[in-house]
């Protein structure tokens, strides 16, 4: 037995060391560094809770927490939504699974293409002068003079870009979840009357509750902790306009070199990250128990 212990370990061992040097050791120096004035002459001097006063006393620290908040929860409320919607479309009401399939296939592009090139091709998209896609377009249908969108719309553009990224996943997810579903309570609600829309709100959806809840919270920690496609179409401006928690640590610590406070920032979202955590296995448990 202990043998047989000794090889399992062995087999492991590859893993284990990869794990603690790229995700444990970091995650420990982050949480000493979080109390140390660290900056560009990398002296390791300890000021206690100072960081954390710091990011209570900044003024852009609400606006931040903010835009967070709002990024967040309208990209995750859309996403679902849009997720929703193209796996029934292509699943339920669209047979033909080769022509589901391509469809989905068109989504995942936006997945898999490089996030610096996805994000240059929306700056090209959205270039202020009149050679952008977006401004021939607004020209065209009779705009005066050419918009400068990004610092326009910031919001929204970041937004929609971070959408289009997102949608795959959880189209593939729900559309499988919606296979699943047997045909006999399709077969049962037809017999009874029911119509297309009822069929929807009253067998699909349910069936695809703890699908949803999934989604919902995976693609929350997935937006909480990633800030580069905001970095690169409009790195947090015009101003703090765009600036979210995450690519606020990032500023802090690599741009202004003030690595003792951008740890710090960090570790208030990793807090926040490891009690969402929890919330999605509590979640996901209650659900378990409530479907056995």
């Amino acid at each position: 037995m202990r043998q047989k212990n000794m090889q399992a370990y062995l087999f492991l061992s590859p893993f284990l060391v990869f794990i603690t040097v790229l995700y444990i050791l970091p995650a420990i120096l982050t949480v000493i560094m979080a109390f140390t004035s660290l900056d560009s002459a990398f002296i390791w001097k300890f000021n206690g809770i100072n960081n954390f006063r710091k990011i209570l006393m900044d003024p852009n620290t609400p606006i931040i927490a903010w835009n967070t908040v709002k990024y967040v929860g309208i990209t995750i409320f859309l996403t679902v939504v849009l997720d929703l919607f193209f796996a029934i479309m292509t699943t339920y009401f669209i047979r033909d699974e080769r022509k589901g399939n391509i469809f989905k296939s068109i989504l995942m592009i936006p997945m898999i293409t490089p996030g610096v090139v996805y994000s240059v091709l929306w700056l090209w998209l959205l270039e202020a002068t009149p050679n952008g896609l977006a401004n021939k377009v607004y020209m065209a249908l009779g705009g005066s003079e050419p918009l400068n969108w990004i610092a326009q719309y910031p919001f929204v553009i970041i937004i929609a870009a971070t959408l289009l990224t997102s949608i795959a996943y959880g189209t593939t997810v729900f559309s499988s979840a919606v296979k699943s579903i047997p045909e006999n309570q399709f077969r049962a609600a037809r017999v009874d009357g029911a119509g297309e829309w009822e069929i929807v709100r009253n067998i699909i959806l349910p069936n695809l509750r703890f699908h949803i809840t999934f989604i919902a919270l995976w693609e929350t920690l997935g937006l909480l902790t990633n800030y580069v496609t905001i970095m690169l179409i409009t790195n947090g401006g015009p101003g703090v306009q765009t600036e979210v928690w995450a690519l606020s640590a990032y500023h802090k610590a690599f741009s202004d070199s003030q690595y003792g406070y951008g740890a710090a920032i960090s570790l208030v979202l990793i807090v926040v990250v490891m009690v969402l955590m929890l919330v999605i296995g509590a979640v996901m448990h209650h659900q378990e128990k409530s479907r056995s």
